[in-house]
């Protein structure tokens, strides 16, 4: 008989599959459980059969009984979140792992599953909350659908969608704390202990004990029972608050390292060092994505246990907003070198202050600050040009070429700072309007220093040209010389490309008089075209 028996195990010749060789081993794991049907030992070495065999409903059947008759132990709930995660339900098994650590907070297994869980891109994390289908596998304690299921809080009489609701409310508190920044899963499970979930369990029962006049409840009652009570008692506003601005999050962004920060924040961390502000694992990689994807399921928590906070939140960043955009007072001033109405300006931004700026002018939609070139004594010249962006190009490691376009002049009125970058309240400059025989007159004025720009343009020598290749070629001649209040564009490239020193060019740059700039160009013109034709 025993070699009989053994026989059964061997596999002469070729290998043959692991479904026909576990065959033999769960024949006689039937007759053993048919000779001793109370042996849980056995049943649980079955379900390992099964699950290798992949006949995964019959392995949940034995986990079932396992968990059903040994409520205070682990390792049948951890097995059948193992199973439930092998048929792809995570949101079930989230649950059984959750139970794990609530008869056992130190259980690190069933905290790296959770983990694993959580940070999976294939997870129920970053949509929306998943329903959990299954009516039957989560009687975690109880006996009988009738029991009392401690960890999920459902009572004897509730209807089975009252505890699909509670198993929700589970998965959300299981998946809300894993996206703060400064507590990752692991430990957030460990600092809930039993007694949490004790308390929460008398309160439900001493709400149940109360009499119902009415002797049913209304959906209404129940619907506001079911979700925000629980979770206004578990959740603080303090469990929901970016460690970095210390005020709840808005727009959260979760790194790969477990970590949860606004996105503003992350952002401006990530301008000075690519690393996690908490941890320092190197964040190169999630910076050369340039891709920061909200963490929907948490929004949608704060939006649920916490609406009239969030609204406060949006209020205050709407008003920083607002602030930001406004383009008289307390505008950006990228100090760099001088620009000019009409006249593109790239720039490469490298600096965290500068970038932190870019990153504003555009989420606030101007795309516009001010440009100013610096100025012994001061922080920056009392003139200055407002830029505005075409295109940003951004590099992996957070540096950007930017490209812009001069719009109008300003005076700088006062002096400020923000964040680590200047600002300044300004008015904009704009140029007298002529009429009459003033007005022909600086028609003929400004048809005379064009003809006399475009000899020199033609005549212009090598260091020019190269000149020319960086500022462009000579712009066309408007019809209506006034229709800008900064005048024509080609006055701007000339005062550019001549060769004066930037104190002359910012006393041409700050008048308002055409007139009186055309005649300085003129009288400039004139001296280097006659210099030119006396040295050729």
């Amino acid at each position: 008989m025993k070699r009989t028996s053994l026989r059964l195990f061997r596999s002469g010749g070729r290998p043959k599959p692991a479904a026909n060789r576990l065959a033999p081993r769960r024949h006689h794991m039937g007759l053993l459980q048919i000779l001793f049907p109370d042996d849980l030992t056995l049943r649980l070495c079955r379900s390992e059969l099964y699950v290798a065999l992949q006949q995964y409903e019959e392995a949940l059947e034995d986990l079932e009984i396992l968990c059903k008759h040994k409520p205070k132990e682990c390792e049948g709930f951890f097995r059948k979140g193992k199973v439930l995660l092998e048929v792809g339900k995570q949101s079930e098994a989230l649950l059984q792992f959750q139970h794990c650590l609530t008869l056992n907070s130190s259980f690190h297994a069933a905290q790296y599953e959770i983990e694993k869980i959580l940070t999976n891109d294939a997870s129920p994390v970053p949509g929306t909350i998943v329903e959990l289908k299954s009516d039957s596998s989560q009687n975690l304690e109880g006996s009988n659908p009738g029991e009392q299921l401690t960890f999920l809080g459902t009572f004897e009489g509730e209807p089975l969608q009252d505890v699909k609701k509670q198993k929700e409310i589970s998965l959300e508190e299981a998946m809300s704390d894993h996206s703060q920044a400064a507590l990752p899963m692991s430990q957030w499970m460990r600092k809930k202990s039993r007694s949490d979930f004790s308390a929460n369990k008398e309160e439900d029962l001493e709400e149940d004990a109360s009499p119902d006049t009415s002797g049913t409840r209304s959906p209404d009652t129940k619907s506001t029972e079911g979700h925000r009570p629980d979770l206004m008692g578990f959740l603080t506003t303090s469990d929901l608050e970016c460690s970095l601005c210390i005020r709840m999050f808005y727009e959260p962004v979760t790194t790969p390292c477990g970590h949860t920060f606004c996105k503003e924040c992350m952002e401006r961390c990530l301008d000075h060092r690519p690393n996690c502000p908490l941890c320092k694992q190197s964040l190169r990689e999630y910076l050369r994505a340039g891709k920061y994807t909200t963490t929907i399921l948490l929004e949608e928590l704060m939006t649920a246990v916490f609406p009239l906070q969030l609204a406060e939140r949006k209020l205050v960043h709407q008003a920083e907003m607002v602030e930001l955009s406004n383009l008289n007072k307390n505008i950006p001033i990228f100090v760099c070198t001088m620009s000019f109405p009409g006249l593109v300006c790239p720039l490469h931004v490298f600096e965290p202050r500068y970038r932190l700026m870019m990153r504003r002018c555009q989420e606030t939609g101007t795309k516009t600050f001010g440009m100013c070139m610096y100025e012994n004594g001061k922080s920056f010249a009392d003139y200055g040009c407002m830029l505005e962006i075409q295109k940003i190009a951004f590099f992996p490691d957070g540096r950007s070429l930017v490209d812009t376009i001069g719009k109008r002049r300003f005076r700088v009125l006062r002096r400020g700072h923000r964040d680590g970058y200047n600002t300044a309240d300004v008015e904009y400059l704009e140029d007298e309007k002529m009429e009459g025989e003033e007005q022909t007159e600086l028609q003929n004025l400004h048809d005379y220093t064009y003809e006399l720009t475009q000899r020199f343009y033609e005549r212009g020598d090598r260091t020019f040209r190269q000149l020319v290749m960086h500022h462009g070629p000579l712009p066309e001649k408007e019809e209506d010389i006034q229709a800008s209040p900064d005048g024509p564009v080609w006055c701007w490239w000339l005062i550019s490309v001549l060769p004066l020193d930037l104190t002359d060019k910012l006393t041409i740059f700050s008048d308002t008089s055409l007139k009186a700039r055309l005649t300085q160009l003129k009288h400039i013109l004139n001296i280097i075209l006659e210099s030119r034709d006396y040295n050729s």
